[in-house]
């Protein structure tokens, strides 16, 4: 996919509602994805919202699609980053970018359904102490190096060097 610059801006479609792609879209958002792959679109989109029961998981959907298409780009808009924890968020994004030829884009975001949030089981953050920083820091680091120590008030990440061959994501 092409750098967005101040010259050049991306364009793609989004799939699902707000709230995410529910159960019962997945032929519809297939060949939408399909169709913007075709067309020549940057990306296609995806929200992250793990507590709604009857919608998809955003990187499993992520994940289905990027296999499904040869060109687009594919990216979580944004991560849920409260209910995915350091390691298993960058380990993912990592794994779907070497599987996708490095079209998957890491879209990062703080959590706002905090009720919703918590029932999942995650601790409540009081405002202002978002650990989407220390995640995209972390996601960063091990993507360009193979290895990252990122220790946030909440988040914590230590990962071993991956192979030089692995291909790197980008961040929203």
């Amino acid at each position: 996919m092409p750098e967005a610059s101040a010259t050049r801006a991306l364009f793609g479609v989004g799939l699902g509602a707000w709230n995410g792609t529910g159960t019962d879209e997945v032929g519809a958002v297939t060949a939408l994805a399909a169709q913007a792959d075709e067309q020549g679109l940057d990306l296609f989109t995806t929200a992250d919202h793990p507590y709604f029961a009857d919608r998809l998981d955003a990187y499993a959907l992520l994940a289905f699609l990027l296999g499904r298409t040869r060109h687009i780009s594919g990216v979580v808009t944004v991560t849920n980053v409260p209910s995915r924890p350091a390691p298993m968020l960058a380990r993912a994004v990592t794994s779907l970018s070497v599987l996708s030829g490095r079209r998957m884009v890491l879209g990062v975001g703080a959590g706002f359904l905090w009720d919703e949030i918590v029932r999942l089981g995650v601790p409540r953050l009081e405002p202002g102490a978002s650990q989407a920083g220390s995640q995209t820091a972390g996601c960063r680091a091990a993507a360009r190096t193979g290895s990252a120590r990122c220790t946030g008030s909440r988040a914590r990440l230590s990962m071993r060097p991956r192979s030089r061959r692995a291909a790197t994501h980008r961040t929203w």
